[in-house]
């Protein structure tokens, strides 16, 4: 029976209900950490991650899947009946991985729909789901990019670090990298612009860099009714609880999850990252 495919890479680290509610294929980035090249969420998982992170010498490093791993995935989905694929990934503006999915899709003898959500993370989540939604209800792949495009520039989202030691290491840090060697006891609060991670505001300690988070959300997402929101930890479950506690007292939040910043994503940010993503209700709607 012909259907559309939904695509997305591993950084979001997905969780496996989510994977088979809306029938998505995975295509990992890989995670190189000492003499070994591991596929992010197939080899190694969150949880092995940051126990294993302090014991390296060197940080690790992440690798974009190749055009041939998204093309095997798919002509998979085609060989299945797929008469189009949506995928969905991180920004453009942090990794190759937009590329890649790009050379494959010209591969392949079916539409393919690439959204660069110009974010990461739970914003990438949100887009999918979005897509998802619309394909179950039976969009063809040009409206199911669209309705994960709409998420997409509707969300925004915001996070701390401990240290920009991990992001300046990677280069991945954009326009933050002025913050690096000047920061002292401050903790930088970081943000998507333009695809790129760059640097908000800074603040001295991680309850202000909280309330502050708070603030600003609140700040870009006034006006735009109820929202969805997800906080987002790496190895600081409780700041995540308190975070979150505080969201839904200080925003119109109608449903809010707590996830583990997934291995590739982790390996930039570091251990003690904490940060939220927010999405107006209003975005997830069918547009018909």
């Amino acid at each position: 029976m012909p259907f559309v495919g939904l695509v997305s890479d591993s950084t979001p680290g997905f969780s496996d209900e989510f994977v088979a509610k809306y029938h998505l294929r995975i295509v990992p980035l890989y995670i190189r950490m000492g003499d070994e090249t591991l596929r992010d969420g197939v080899d190694i998982k969150a949880d092995e991650f940051y126990r294993r992170l302090p014991e390296l010498p060197n940080l690790p490093t992440t690798s974009q899947p190749s055009a041939g791993d998204f093309q095997a995935c798919y002509q998979a989905l085609v060989d299945e009946g797929a008469t189009g694929i949506v995928s969905v990934h991180l920004s453009s503006g942090v990794s190759g991985t937009i590329n890649s999915a790009t050379l494959a899709a010209q591969e392949v003898s079916v539409p393919v729909e690439i959204v660069d959500t110009q974010s990461a993370s739970a914003a990438q989540i949100f887009a999918v789901e979005a897509a998802g939604e619309a394909i179950a209800a039976g969009a063809n792949a040009e409206q199911a990019a669209e309705a994960a495009r709409r998420v997409c520039a509707a969300q925004r989202i915001i996070f701390a670090v401990d240290t920009l030691e991990y992001l300046y290491k990677g280069g991945r840090i954009g326009g933050a990298a002025a913050l690096v060697g000047s920061l002292l006891q401050f903790k930088p609060l970081l943000y998507f612009h333009e695809g790129k991670i760059d640097a908000l505001e800074r603040v001295r300690t991680s309850a202000r860099a909280a309330r502050r988070m708070l603030e600003i959300m609140g700040e870009w997402m006034a006006g735009q009714g109820p929202l969805r929101a997800m906080v987002l930890h790496a190895v600081a479950p409780e700041r995540a609880d308190e975070l979150a506690d505080e969201a839904r007292r200080c925003l119109d939040i109608v449903d809010l999850q707590i996830a583990v910043v997934p291995p590739v994503l982790g390996t930039y940010t570091g251990p003690g990252t904490v940060g939220m993503c927010c999405c107006p209700i209003s975005a997830f709607e069918n547009k018909g």
